[in-house]
């Protein structure tokens, strides 16, 4: 560099335009540091408090930290709902390594790549930063360029989160100009290196060398350490284990740096550039984790990721946009399940400890006839998952993946893992709720018949007329397609999507899911909290399992549970579906008779995919929505006769409420109100030979809407005639007489009746709209597309906007009716896949 200096100041002085350019360069420069300090000095006076406490905060932070602070590596504790530690996730294969024993030619490519002025400047380049906010103003306040120095970074690693906002940026910069005053510019260095991510687990730079070349860091070779340099800018964009062409690209890149900076030299260049890379990889010895640990772990990375701005989707209009959100999904995700495993973090959970043992070993006891195992895992063919919520909280007391074994570990959690077919389980979360919701009644009756293009049911008989409560009983399929013709597709999938069901895909868009036919599925997490939800009257409450989680070396809380509700359904209808629910278990002609708690108001749901490959049970009481899973993970016929599902719920569910008082489920917006057996006209008030029925609120409040909307169209109608009367002009008062006597009045269109949905049907008439080209198959029966028949349906509630916080003394209030919408077209493509049978 000091040779180069005489031969530009010799070009500078031959070459006019060069200098020209030069003084050009100098004044823009200058131009830019000065607007820079303008905006801060803006940014100051304007943003005074909160400037001065971040700078308050960053000092605060600073005192605070200590060498140790970035060369211990603490364990991550996660606790159970007590206190108690149910496990430690300890970094076991991580070295750190002194800044003397770092070979030069590792700082050097690291300074050459991530920050060449790393030791002129004071923590943070003004050029850089300057560059940073251009694109910051450009992008509207979202930082999507750098401008951090090497000493940035670190702060970034170890005192703030990842979200990319511009407060994080200034306290970056902040905290960064006072640990530069702390330590010097080779500590902060070591620092760095050694705690720098460079993916798949490894991080520092002695880690690194040992976990992709099973050598240390001093016995690399420069095109080796130029390879790991490239790593940490982004983890997993430059992952070599799945995207060795772009680390080789990054490689080459920083090589061309040092060899621009007169790091090393053409000859060395030349060498690094041409050698091969060989991964040398040793095999990690993992130890097995059980279920709940391993729960907690994935729920810890989710509400990190969600902290940092990482926005979760539910639904894809296409698989490209499923693919790509997947894509950015999984880097995220691992980068931050493991920075947890780490260590450094204190995880509490809402996990109850003996109701999760309990729950373990009730699975394994009725699980353990199945003694077939698969003979290249030796793990246990026929499996169970399970997961138990609490109603009021949403908290996940207990969650089991699957069977544990003492010669091979199974650490595959099922109970949020493995998508499944839900079978009947899923036709109160998606059909008769929402139809309760002010379009039909317990005893609205419909026609359980053979259709030409529908479902069989799983006797293979019909019934004929039922109520929706027997209906729901027996498990029918014919009357949920019905109410699902009715609805379409896509308001189904509206309530998954708002609780948050992760494995929807396109193909779901038919109305085959009214009875449980899905490209996927579900699995036991979604659905435990999805019934919780109807316990709870209607509103979800995110499942994860976590209470808070600490940041243990900077003594910080990341995260607390607030618990915050979402509206899903209105809560008179989810309490009316309890109600029916009921039945399951203490009706004769319930799927699960005789399978109701001793002492306790059950109700429960059974569901039952074709050829018996998968068998549910959904229990709830007033304390706690439990749903259970079995089947063999590579799905096969389990038999008809023995239903291992229901008897784990019932055995484990007896024990878990024993000395709890038998409360019953909610009332909110549900009252006895009398029906009229002919129109369906429902009221609150007692009428001669008018039926006493439990009716939701909402029903109620829709019927008089509607009557309201009558009294005006007729008013309105009225006001119309009058008006063209009062402009006719008589020709006499005999033509006048006349013209009035042939004259009909306008008879107004009849306003829509509230007593129509309630009416017994031939079932035709209870659907209509176009059917989803064939939909899935159950029992063997094909269906094919019927010709619509026009029909419209009255758009249920829209529902509530996420809320805070549900306070409940206050009543919910009357939903206004919205205008009826066509039913949705089908998907022209045939959808094959298992369905429920019972």
């Amino acid at each position: 560099m000091k040779r180069k200096l005489p031969e530009l100041y010799q070009k500078l002085r031959e070459n006019e335009q060069l200098k020209r350019l030069m003084i050009r360069s100098l004044q823009i420069s200058l131009l830019g540091t000065a607007l820079f300090i303008l905006i801060a000095l803006i940014i100051a006076l304007t943003y005074k408090d909160d400037v001065l406490s971040m700078m308050n905060e960053a000092s605060e932070k600073v005192e605070n930290t200590t060498e140790n602070t970035f060369k211990n590596k603490e364990e991550t504790v996660i606790f159970d709902r007590d206190g108690n530690v149910i496990a430690t996730v300890a970094p076991h294969d991580y070295d750190y390594i002194e800044i003397e024993n770092v070979p030069k030619t590792v700082q050097d490519a690291t300074i050459a790549i991530e920050d060449i002025r790393f030791y002129e400047h004071k923590g943070y380049d003004l050029k850089a930063i300057l560059r940073a906010g251009v694109e910051l103003v450009k992008n509207k306040g979202a930082i999507t360029q750098g401008g951090s120095t090497i000493t940035q970074q670190l702060v970034k690693l170890e005192f703030l989160s990842l979200e990319k906002t511009y407060k994080r940026k200034i306290m970056e910069i902040l905290i960064a100009a006072k640990l530069e005053k702390k330590f010097d510019k080779e500590q902060i260095l070591e620092f760095y290196l050694n705690n720098i991510n460079y993916a798949n687990g490894a991080y520092g730079i002695e880690t690194a060398a040992k976990t992709y070349f099973n050598k240390s860091v001093k016995d690399l070779t420069l095109s080796e350490i130029a390879f790991l340099t490239a790593i940490p800018n982004n983890p997993s964009k430059y992952n070599p284990v799945h995207h060795m062409e772009n680390t080789l690209k990054r490689r080459d890149l920083i090589l061309k740096k040092m060899l621009e900076y007169e790091m090393i030299d053409e000859k060395q260049y030349s060498k690094a550039i041409s050698e091969e890379i060989k991964l040398n990889m040793p095999e990690k010895i993992m130890e097995p984790e059980t279920y709940e640990v391993s729960f907690a772990l994935s729920s810890a990375a989710k509400i990190m990721m969600e902290k940092e701005g990482f926005k979760f989707q539910y639904w894809f209009d296409s698989h490209a946009e499923r693919e790509k959100y997947m894509k950015d999904y999984n880097e995220r995700f691992l980068e931050w399940n493991q920075k947890i495993r780490n260590g450094g973090y204190e995880i509490y959970t809402t996990i109850d400890s003996q109701k999760q043992k309990l729950l373990q070993e009730t699975i394994n006891t009725h699980l353990a006839p199945f003694t077939s195992k698969n003979p290249e895992t030796g793990i246990f063919e026929m499996q169970g998952s399970a997961v138990t919520i609490e109603n009021k909280t949403g908290d996940v007391l207990a969650i089991v993946g699957g069977r544990t074994q003492e010669d091979v570990p199974n650490s595959y959690n099922r109970a949020f893992l493995s998508y499944r077919q839900p079978g009947s389980t899923i036709k109160p979360i998606i059909v008769y709720t929402p139809v309760f919701q002010g379009n039909r009644l317990a005893s609205s009756v419909m026609n359980d018949q053979k259709m030409d293009n529908g479902p069989q049911n799983a006797t293979g008989t019909y019934a004929g007329y039922m109520t929706l409560r027997e209906a729901v009983a027996r498990s029918v399929n014919t009357i949920p397609y019905q109410l699902g013709m009715e609805m379409g597709p896509k308001k189904m999938l509206a309530y998954l999507r708002k609780m948050e069901f992760s494995g929807l895909v396109p193909e779901d868009d038919h109305v085959g899911i009214a009875y449980g036919g899905f490209t996927y599925g579900t699995n036991t997490l979604e659905m435990a909290s999805a019934y919780a939800t109807l316990a709870n009257d209607g509103n979800f409450i995110k499942p994860t399992g976590i209470e808070k989680i600490v940041d243990i070396v900077h003594d910080e809380v990341l995260y607390q549970n607030e618990r915050k509700t979402k509206k899903i359904y209105d809560a008179g209808a989810a309490n009316l579906m309890l109600e029916i629910l009921k039945d399951v278990v203490n009706q004769p002609n319930g799927t699960a008779y005789g399978f109701g708690l001793s002492g306790m108001t059950t109700a429960a749901k059974t569901g039952t995919t074709n050829d018996y490959h998968d068998k549910w049970f959904a229990g709830v009481t007033p304390y706690h929505s439990t749903v259970v899973w079995t089947g063999y993970d590579i799905p096969k016929p389990m038999g008809p006769n023995y239903d291992p599902s229901r008897h784990i719920w019932k055995e484990y569910s007896e024990q878990i409420h024993k000395g709890l008082k038998d409360i019953g489920f909610s009332q909110k917006r549900l009252a006895w109100m009398y029906k009229n057996p002919s129109t369906g006209e429902v009221s609150k008030e007692a009428r001669s030979g008018w039926i006493k029925e439990l009716v939701p609120e909402i029903f109620y409040e829709i019927q008089i809407a509607h009557q309201m909307d009558g009294k005006k169209l007729l008013v309105k109608q009225e006001k119309i005639k009058r008006e063209k009367a009062a402009k006719a002009v008589p020709v006499s008062k005999e033509a006048t007489t006349e013209s009035q006597g042939n004259t009909a009045p306008e008879h107004p269109p009849e306003a829509e009746k509230t007593s129509s949905s309630n009416a017994p049907s031939n079932g035709a008439s209870n659907h209509g709209g176009s059917n989803p080209s064939n939909p899935p198959k159950n029992e063997g029966a094909q269906h094919n597309q019927p010709a619509p028949n026009g029909n419209t349906e009255t758009k249920p509630p829209e529902e509530a906007e996420p809320i805070e916080e549900e306070k409940p003394a206050e009543e919910e209030k009357p939903v206004v009716v919205e205008d009826a919408v066509p039913i949705n077209e089908a998907p022209a493509e045939e959808k094959k896949m298992e369905v429920q049978m019972n």
